[in-house]
């Protein structure tokens, strides 16, 4: 008898609108995909008062004894800033807020415990149309420049610092403002939960990586119910096996705010974070 293919089990930290979409997922279509909800944990307890209490994780350090094999973050950059490593110690760890790579010593950080447990960090592509192609190009050598714009209704942003009274100002003017321009490094703290799909562009590209991608953040009161990604790529020229002058490919995804999409029973394409050599 052909031997049954082993269960996955997975957890989930946040229970937000994606936390709880997850949730939903994972309990009515992840047994057909070799998949079961092992926990949820939230920064909030009180958000887990409507599951079943052998669902709910009340202390990230009772994780060790869950079994658990993928842990999935949708919560905030500071969970895995603050609890990554010790994740990385005992399952993999799928990062929700990659914008918490943006910190160069957790990323460090975050390697080395992957490759000390022997579990694999992912980030998820998220709304970052052709990562793959991106990835392809840097590791040619081929990728000369970078740049992610997203443009979201002014009330999507939460900013914080000198940001807020920046994002304040175009809520009120009810034009379209570019909020910000610049390297991403620097962004990724002032809007932690915006830009998890430019941390993701710096993280398939890591040549160009937090410091070489451009980030572009506009506030556009006339796109109230979706999210826009414009990707920039310059290859370099001549590329590959011609010659190709002044190059630039631009692509333009638009997101609906709502309804979510199905993500569990499809293939999620991720970047894979290798140990530093």
């Amino acid at each position: 008898m052909e031997e049954q293919a082993r269960i996955r089990r997975v957890g989930i930290l946040g229970y937000g609108e994606l936390g709880q979409f997850l949730v939903s997922q994972l309990l009515s279509q992840g047994p057909s995909v070799g998949l079961s909800l092992c926990f949820v944990w939230a920064r909030r307890q009180g958000a887990l008062e409507a599951l079943p209490p052998p669902l709910r994780l009340g202390d990230l350090r009772e994780l060790p004894s869950t079994g658990v094999d993928l842990v999935v973050e949708v919560a905030h950059p500071c969970v895995a800033q603050e609890h990554g490593e010790d994740i990385l110690g005992h399952a993999d760890l799928m990062l929700g807020s990659p914008s918490a790579l943006a910190d160069a010593v957790t990323e460090r950080r975050l390697r080395a415990a992957a490759a000390r447990g022997g579990h694999t960090l992912y980030v998820p592509r998220g709304a970052l149309w052709g990562c793959e192609d991106i990835a392809r190009m840097d590791s040619a050598g081929t990728l000369q420049a970078l740049k992610v714009t997203m443009t979201k209704a002014p009330g999507s942003f939460r900013p914080q610092g000198w940001l807020s009274p920046r994002v304040a100002a175009a809520v009120a003017s009810g034009t379209r403002t570019v909020l910000y321009e610049g390297p991403l490094r620097p962004l990724c703290p002032l809007v932690p939960n915006n830009v998890n799909a430019m941390a993701a562009a710096a993280l398939a590209a890591p040549r160009l990586g937090f410091d070489g991608v451009t980030a572009c953040l506009v506030a556009d009161p006339s796109v109230p119910d979706c999210h826009i990604v414009t990707v920039e790529v310059t290859p370099m020229s001549p590329i590959v096996t011609r010659s190709v002058p002044d190059c630039h490919i631009v692509t333009v995804e638009v997101t609906p705010v709502s309804p979510m999409s199905p993500i569990v029973t499809r293939s999620v394409p991720s970047v894979t974070l290798s140990p530093w050599r």
